[in-house]
């Protein structure tokens, strides 16, 4: 298998695969991709490909932007372990490979990437940081419980119904650099991205859930039906509210993009149904999976990559013919940095795939391979220069 994939892969670089043997080098990545059994090749057979995927005439292609290699065009997976394939669409320009042979490359190894922090505020006015809390109980009143798991996520449960409070608001708020995740009084989760929010009432009415949100929150949300009299039960709506947008959602999960940075806010569907509403037109959409709502002066939608979107909370960045300048967004909320370059260099576009989890050099070394800018690092500031 290991030399066969290696003559295989050889042959493509030398633009001589057949459409079926481009057809089998994505086969054996969509197997690899699956989790199903498969021989991972050897460390140095590893470090032999990448060596020859650099010499390649299609590598330097992929940097002009004049035609992607194959590694570029595969859907991205998560789940593909050491194989060969993992490390080509990781290192979408052989970032880390690049690094070794140069010598003007950024060092910001010591700027580590965000992690599991978050400022939880209670009606009281009690503001709690849940990275400084262990896992067990936070509080326990007014027949609510808050604790915080062995995963390191928020919960709310219900203790007492009778005593619960349904007017009391809590809100849990990341830091530029922090992400979270909370389970809901009704069971729903949410993730939040960094800089973000999320109010929410310690109980949820028995007619309506609603919560406001700020930044980028990914949402998982469970069904809740109420009893009505002679009519049998009816599914309880739960509604998201932003600067510009009320998402109605009966059971779906969605990903909502509100920074304030961007043009518009941008809803997008992964399963299920929801329909966006703009809070200045009343105007409104009805979302199918696959689709993204884009809100700003009116509702446009289109259809969605969803593995762009929801990218960040799989723990990757995701790069798709991105302007420099959005990327270095997505950086400087992550890494929480300072950024500063010339307006003409934030329209350079690149494309791209680096963990979340990885320092601040892997993103910059992937940009920097490029050759299309300089980067340069003092303390927590990047500048880019041509």
């Amino acid at each position: 298998m290991e030399k066969k994939l290696a003559a295989l892969l050889d042959k493509y670089h030398r633009n001589e695969c057949t459409d079926e043997e481009v057809r089998r080098l994505e086969a054996w990545y969509e197997e690899i991709a699956k989790d199903q059994p498969g021989k991972e090749p050897d460390e140095h057979t590893v470090h032999t490909m990448l060596a020859a995927i650099k010499r390649s005439p299609k590598f330097h292609a992929a940097q002009t932007g004049s035609r992607r290699p194959l590694w570029l065009s595969l859907r991205p997976y998560t789940a593909i372990a050491a194989s060969l394939f993992f490390v080509l669409a990781t290192s979408i320009f052989i970032y880390r490979q690049t690094l070794g042979e140069r010598s003007d490359s950024p060092t910001s190894d010591i700027i580590l990437p965000g992690s599991d922090k978050a400022i939880l505020s209670l009606a009281d006015g009690t503001r709690i940081a849940l990275d400084g809390i262990q896992e067990g109980v936070i509080s326990n009143d007014n027949g609510v419980t808050i604790s915080k798991n062995g995963q390191g996520v928020l919960e709310y449960r219900t203790t007492s119904q009778d005593h619960a409070n349904a007017h009391q608001t809590n809100t849990l708020a990341t830091p530029r650099g922090g992400s979270y995740q909370i389970v809901l009084p009704d069971g729903s989760k949410a993730w939040l991205n960094a800089a973000s929010s999320l109010s929410y009432p310690t109980v949820f009415s028995k007619h309506e859930r609603r919560v406001r949100m700020t930044g980028e929150v990914y949402f998982d949300i469970a069904e809740s039906r109420v009893a009505v009299p002679g009519q049998g039960d009816e599914r309880v709506p739960f509604l998201v509210e932003t600067d510009r947008q009320t998402i109605q959602v009966l059971g779906t999960q969605f990903n909502v993009n509100s920074y304030t940075s961007y043009h518009t806010e941008r809803t997008t569907l992964v399963t299920g149904k929801v329909k966006v509403i703009s809070r200045t037109t009343g105007d409104h959409e009805v979302l199918s999976p696959h689709m993204q709502a884009q809100v700003g002066a009116r509702i446009h939608v289109e259809n969605a990559d969803v593995a762009r979107a929801i990218a960040w909370k799989n723990g990757d960045f995701i790069f798709r013919n991105e302007r420099l300048s959005d990327i270095l967004e997505e950086v400087i909320r992550w890494y929480d940095v300072e950024v500063s370059y010339p307006e003409h260099l934030g329209k350079i576009r690149f494309n791209g795939m680096v963990s979340r989890k990885q320092p601040l050099s892997a993103i910059l070394d992937m940009i920097a391979a490029t050759e299309q800018v300089k980067l340069e690092v003092k303390e927590r500031r990047i500048i880019v220069k041509e």
